[in-house]
């Protein structure tokens, strides 16, 4: 049987300390004498008192109000105490109201319903004052720390979106780079004419480490490189696009002093320039530069620790022309040999870079020189223009599957075509007489 709401009111024993903020309370009773009791009780502790004399007023006083914390009596016309914790729950109302209900009820069926309803906690009736201001101070506690969680939730999300909009600026920022650089490389063969060049560019991220161009020194010679920048990545690219303007005549500052038509002289003096005075290693780079003289032929080439170009002759026949000195920019006082061969009609100079050899499939398996020999022949089978990047790249693709690659892969092919008017009859060597490279 429900209790008198006039019976056996608490009593609100001595005064306690109010609370540094005032916190909103909703009380909800439909007896009037208890509202005024637990508003003054209320009051005297620090709280601010919000009062609704049934369950559907103090619903929309938690919708209309800031309200953390409800005091509501159990039994009430209408809508009850529990169905009041139902309707709250159910209710989008922004944050979390820590509930307390009132009973005369003490059966555990009573308290499971309570609690299944939504209820966060129970004061038995008649009750003490410090019981009721324990419960209330509880409450606070929980409401803080939820109120903490928010706001650090609300922090993370903040950083989260902060970080989302740097992320998104520096993949601008990259595309931006990535599109510059490419800008860098060739985009025809014209310089190279009568004879052919075809390339492959597949950066591991958007910007890569690798570069490689071929542009005229005299007329009817050609100058060319094939760089590999220490690791990849943005710091690599950042030193590849440095170097590519001073690889080219013209581009820019370029290398103090460099001789462009003695491929050895040039080694010696990029690795000067890129080596650190103090003797520390920032950044190294392995390359291959050459010049090749169109209508004869010669060619002539040095190393900087790149892996061995490979001469493919018209018959089919590959050699690697194994002859090189230390990356540039490793060391201060390194001297580097130029190599001298003949690209006789219908040969081809194939110039890359390790990622080629050093791509893994899903097992983690190398693709190696064989294969890399073998897709090259293949290619050179089928013939036509952009043959060997064509085949190498659908191969390279099929062998790393889905898998992003791991290192900037690159790959310059200087061909001398049939047939190339001017050429001496098959069987003679040019006037120049090289001589061929030893594999």
């Amino acid at each position: 049987m429900r209790q008198s709401k006039g019976q056996s009111l608490p009593q609100a024993g001595r005064p306690l300390n109010h609370p540094r903020i005032a916190v909103k309370v909703l009380v909800t009773d439909d007896a009037a004498d208890f509202r005024l009791y637990l508003r003054v009780l209320l009051q005297r502790w620090g709280y601010q008192v919000v009062e609704a004399a049934d369950g559907q007023e103090a619903l929309a006083c938690l919708e209309a109000n800031d309200i953390r914390l409800v005091v509501s009596d159990w039994m009430m016309p209408g809508m009850s105490g529990p169905d009041l914790c139902r309707a709250a729950r159910a209710t989008d109302l922004g944050h979390y109201v820590y509930i307390i209900l009132l009973t005369g009820r003490s059966d555990s069926a009573d308290l499971v319903e309570g609690l299944d309803a939504g209820a966060d906690d129970f004061v038995t009736k008649p009750f003490e004052a410090q019981v009721l201001r324990a419960r209330l101070r509880v409450g606070e506690r929980i409401l803080a720390l939820e109120q903490r969680l928010a706001d650090q939730n609300h922090d993370l999300q903040e950083s989260r979106n902060q970080l989302a909009s740097a992320y998104n600026q520096i993949q601008a920022d990259l595309a931006i780079a990535a599109r510059i650089q490419r800008q860098l490389l060739p985009t025809t063969d014209q310089a190279t004419l009568p004879c052919r060049a075809e390339w492959l560019f597949l950066p591991a991220a958007q910007v890569s480490g690798d570069s490689f161009n071929f542009f005229e020194l005299t007329p009817g010679l050609i100058g060319f490189y094939h760089l590999d920048i220490s690791g990849h990545g943005v710091p690599a690219a950042l030193l590849s696009v440095s170097l590519t303007h001073s690889l080219v005549p013209g581009g820019g500052p370029g290398v103090a002093g460099t001789n462009f038509l003695d491929p050895a002289t040039f080694l010696v003096d990029l690795n000067r320039q890129l080596t650190n005075r103090d003797g520390e290693v920032q950044n190294y780079a392995t390359i291959a530069y050459g010049t090749l003289e169109k209508h004869t032929g010669r060619v002539l080439l040095a190393l900087a620790g790149h892996p061995y170009p490979i001469l493919i002759r018209h018959d089919g026949t590959i050699e690697y022309l194994r002859q090189g000195g230390l990356p540039v920019g490793m060391f201060p006082h390194v001297d580097y040999d130029t190599q001298e061969l003949c690209l006789d009609p219908g040969d081809r100079l194939i110039l890359y870079s390790d990622g080629i050899t050093e791509c893994s499939d899903p097992s983690g398996e190398a693709f190696g020189y064989d294969r890399f020999r073998e897709t090259l022949a293949q290619a050179i089978l089928v013939g036509g223009t952009g043959a060997l990047a064509t085949a190498l790249d659908r191969r390279l693709r099929a062998w790393r599957g889905p898998i992003h690659f791991e290192d900037d892969i690159s790959m310059l092919a200087l061909e001398r075509p049939l047939a190339v008017q001017g050429d001496p009859p098959r069987g003679e060597d040019p006037p120049t007489n090289p001589q061929r490279a030893k594999p």
